[in-house]
């Protein structure tokens, strides 16, 4: 038969067949799901359904992540955040799930490309000290009022002398009022 050695690569070699085998199989799917997703060549331009349209189960997001997970073991740092990211928004192609480009999910521009906005509109106008610092928060906040609503609950949040959980929850059950 064969020696110790060539068995040990003989499975090595028929695991790893098995598991390309999986994975080709678990891409046909997505393709087949992904292909059903597409409109039609002359429907027009196709619209990116946000996740507040379309919401995904928890436990359904929690499933895929599972799965994206054990597909990408090998990985870490840097690495495996952009293949999660790629996996997830393969196994969910109609729903815009991270920020790009600058933007949010829903439109919003991300707080670093405000900041950076805000940074290049006051450079603009040589301020200096306190009148800079006042300027650059009047602008984030006009971009992003929530993330301002969010630190002003936090701010008030910390003076109550709040911390860990506790803050948290003050944080969003603050944020929630302001909202609605």
């Amino acid at each position: 038969m064969f020696s110790s050695s060539e068995g040990l690569t003989m499975r090595s070699v028929l695991i790893v067949s098995a598991f390309l085998l999986g994975m080709s199989a678990s891409a046909q799917a997505q393709d087949a799901t992904s292909a059903k997703a597409v409109a039609p060549a002359g429907a027009g331009p196709a619209v990116v359904a946000t996740a507040a349209e379309e919401p995904i189960p928890r436990a359904e997001r929690a499933k895929a992540r599972q799965d994206c997970l054990s597909e990408n073991l090998a990985l870490s740092g840097t690495d495996l955040r952009a293949a999660m990211r790629g996996c997830m928004q393969a196994k969910f192609p109609g729903v815009r799930l991270y920020a790009q480009d600058g933007l949010t999910r829903d439109g919003k521009p991300t707080a670093v490309a405000a900041r950076a906005a805000c940074k290049s509109e006051v450079d603009g106008r040589d301020l200096q000290g306190s009148e800079r610092i006042a300027a650059l928060t009047a602008c984030f906040n006009a971009k992003r009022p929530d993330l301002a609503q969010r630190a002003e609950c936090r701010k008030e949040a910390r003076a109550r002398g709040l911390d860990g959980a506790d803050l948290r929850k003050a944080v969003e059950s603050c944020a929630r009022e302001a909202r609605g």
